[in-house]
C-alpha cells in the first residue's frame, strides 16, 4: 500500500472549543499523511495553542469532534498521553531537567529493572543511544542536559518525544508536534534540527510544525494549515508560495508594510558605554544618540545577548561604566532599581520567567514598574490605575476580555504588547530589548515595531539585541557585530541589509 493509499497519520474532524460563551475553535478538520512535515500557522490568538492543547489532552474539545491516528479513533485517550495516542509534543521551553542526565530525562517513568528492582543502566544507555542516533546526535547518554548546547537540547527533546510515541505499539502511526522549537536556535541549529526531522519523516514519522517563522515553514514543510479566528481557512502546499502569500492567508488581507518609516534626527549623544565586561562580554565600548535605534548581533555565546542584562543591573558586570545624559554609573555595582531610576528599561526575551509575571493580572503587569504614580497618601488609587491600564490597552491594541485576567491567558503577541506598555508608561531614556519579537506573529510584530519607532521619535535611545537580520536592518541606524565578547564590526545604516549582517556574523 502506497503512502497515498495509507490512512492519514493524523486525522482531525470537526474539532471545536468553547470557553464560557466564547468559541475559540470552530470545526477544525485536517489530516497529516505518514511521513509528512506540515506546518500549523496563524496570528497570535488564531487558535493554534488551543488546538495543540486539545491534541495533547490539556484541554477537552467540545462534543462532536474526533481525532484519529492511523485510522484509529483516539479521541477518548487524548488525556492518557503519547503511549496511548502516538502523539509526542516538543514545546519551546523543551521541558528538560538540566540537572539530570540524558538517560534520566528520556527514560524516567519507563526504566527497565532487574533483580530487586535495580535499574539496568547499561541497557538504558544503549536504548537512549539508539534514540539519539535517530536524531543525528552523537553524545554520551550519561551527560547532564545542562552541559549541552541549546541545539543539542532541542534534539534531546525530540528524542524523548520519539521514546514516548514508540510505546504506542498498538498504533500504526506516529506524530511529533514541534511547537516553536526553533525560537532560541541559531541558524545552524535550525538546520541540524530539520535534518533530524527529515530523517524521521523518511522513517514514516509525521511532523506538525507550529511556528511564526514563515521562512522556515516555506523551506522545511510541504504543506501549511492556516488558522484565522479559530477556523481553518487554508490547507495549502508551500511549493511556489512566498512569505507574503502566507501572511495574506493569516490576516485575510494583503499585509501592510511591516516596518514603519523612521528617520533619525540629529541629536546629542544620549548614552555612552565604556569598558563593559562580565559573563561572555570581555570589553565593549559604544555610544548612541537620543532617538537612535542601534542593534547588537552575533552568534550564540558571542556576548551580544548579555549586554542588555549587564547594562540594566540584572546580571553582574565585572567592570564598565554607563553614562545616561549627565549621570555616570559604575556598571559593576549597578542594581536594577538604580537603573530604572536613571531612566533605563529592559525587556527580556523570556516572557515566561523574566519579562512578565505570568500568574499576575494583565493590569498588575502593566502598572508594576510605575505603581508609585497612582499611589495617593500611601494607598493605590484603583480608579487611576484602571484609567492608566485602559489607556495602555487601547494604545497598544491589546486583545483581552478583562484586564484582571492572568497574563498567561493572553497570546504571545498580546503578552509582548502588554509588557512593552509597562515600560512605555515610564518614558524611558534608554530602552534595552532582547529579541523583542520572539514568538510573535506578523501582525503583532508590526505593532511592536510601530511603538518602538514612536519611542525613538520621542527621544528615547533603543538598543536591540537580536538574531533577526531583517528586523535589525530595517529598524536600526547602525548595528554592532560581536564575536568572542567584543565588537568586531559596526555596520552603518547606508550599508545595512540582512545579507550584510549574515555575512558579518558568520564571517
Amino acid at each position: 500500500m502506497t503512502t497515498q493509499d495509507a490512512a492519514p497519520a493524523l486525522s482531525v474532524a470537526n474539532v471545536s472549543k468553547t470557553f464560557g460563551t466564547t468559541r475559540v475553535l470552530t470545526d477544525v478538520t485536517l489530516s497529516v499523511a505518514p511521513g509528512e512535515v506540515a506546518a500549523l500557522i496563524g496570528e497570535n490568538g488564531s487558535g493554534k495553542s488551543t488546538f495543540i492543547k486539545i491534541l495533547s489532552g490539556f484541554h477537552e474539545g467540545d462534543r462532536g469532534g474526533t481525532v484519529c491516528m492511523g485510522g484509529v479513533d483516539v479521541s477518548d485517550a487524548l488525556q492518557d498521553g503519547p503511549e496511548k495516542t502516538g502523539m509526542g509534543f516538543i514545546h519551546q521551553d523543551l521541558a528538560l531537567v538540566e540537572t539530570m542526565t540524558i538517560v534520566e530525562n528520556l527514560r524516567i517513568g519507563g526504566f527497565s529493572t532487574g533483580f530487586l528492582g535495580r535499574i539496568r543502566w547499561r541497557q538504558e544507555a544503549e536504548t537512549v543511544r539508539g534514540l539519539l542516533r535517530r536524531v543525528g546526535l552523537d553524545v554520551d547518554p550519561n551527560v547532564r542536559v545542562g552541559e549541552l548546547s541549546v541545539t543539542d537540547r532541542a534534539l534531546v527533546a525530540i528524542a524523548r518525544g520519539l521514546a514516548e510515541i514508540d510505546r504506542a505499539s498498538h498504533l500504526s502511526a506516529r506524530l511529533l508536534v514541534l511547537d516553536e522549537p526553533t525560537a532560541y536556535l541559531p541558524v545552524t541549529g535550525v538546520e541540524r534540527l530539520f535534518q533530524a526531522v527529515a530523517q524521521l519523516a523518511a522513517e514514516g514519522v509525521s511532523v506538525l510544525f507550529v511556528s511564526h517563522r514563515l521562512d522556515e515553514v516555506l523551506r522545511y514543510c510541504t504543506r501549511a494549515f492556516v488558522l484565522r479566528g479559530g477556523r481553518l481557512v487554508a490547507d495549502e502546499p508551500t511549493a511556489g508560495r512566498t512569505e507574503r502569500d502566507l501572511v495574506t492567508l493569516m490576516l485575510g488581507r494583503a499585509p501592510e508594510d511591516l516596518y514603519p518609516e523612521y528617520a533619525l534626527s540629529p541629536a546629542e549623544c544620549s548614552i555612552e558605554v565604556t569598558g563593559l565586561a562580565g559573563g561572555l562580554v570581555e570589553s565593549v565600548d559604544f555610544d548612541a544618540r537620543a532617538g537612535e535605534i542601534i542593534g547588537l548581533i552575533g552568534l550564540p555565546g558571542s556576548g551580544y545577548e548579555e549586554i542588555p542584562y549587564l547594562l540594566s543591573g540584572c546580571r553582574p558586570a565585572t567592570s564598565g561604566s554607563l553614562r545616561v545624559g549627565d549621570q555616570v554609573m559604575d556598571v559593576g555595582r549597578l542594581e536594577p532599581g538604580a537603573a530604572i531610576r536613571a531612566g533605563v528599561a529592559l525587556l527580556p526575551a523570556d516572557r515566561k520567567s523574566a519579562s512578565g509575571a505570568q500568574d499576575l493580572s494583565v493590569s498588575d503587569n502593566i502598572t508594576v514598574a510605575t505603581l508609585g504614580s497612582v499611589v495617593r497618601r500611601g494607598v493605590i488609587s484603583r480608579r487611576e490605575e484602571r484609567d492608566v491600564v485602559a489607556a495602555q490597552i487601547e494604545r497598544f491594541h491589546i486583545a483581552l476580555p478583562d484586564p484582571q485576567h492572568a497574563l498567561s491567558s493572553l497570546s504571545g503577541g498580546n503578552q509582548q504588547k502588554a509588557l512593552l506598555a509597562k515600560w512605555v508608561i515610564s518614558a524611558p531614556r534608554v530602552f534595552f530589548l532582547h529579541e523583542p519579537t520572539q514568538g510573535v506573529d506578523v501582525g503583532a510584530k508590526r505593532e511592536v515595531f510601530r511603538h518602538l519607532t514612536e519611542l525613538a521619535r520621542q527621544g528615547a535611545t533603543l538598543v536591540i539585541s537580536s538574531v533577526e537580520y531583517e528586523d535589525l536592518a530595517a529598524l536600526c541606524t547602525r548595528v554592532h557585530v560581536m564575536r568572542r565578547g567584543r565588537i568586531i564590526r559596526t555596520i552603518e545604516r547606508d550599508d545595512l541589509s540582512a545579507h550584510e549582517l549574515a555575512v558579518a556574523v558568520h564571517g
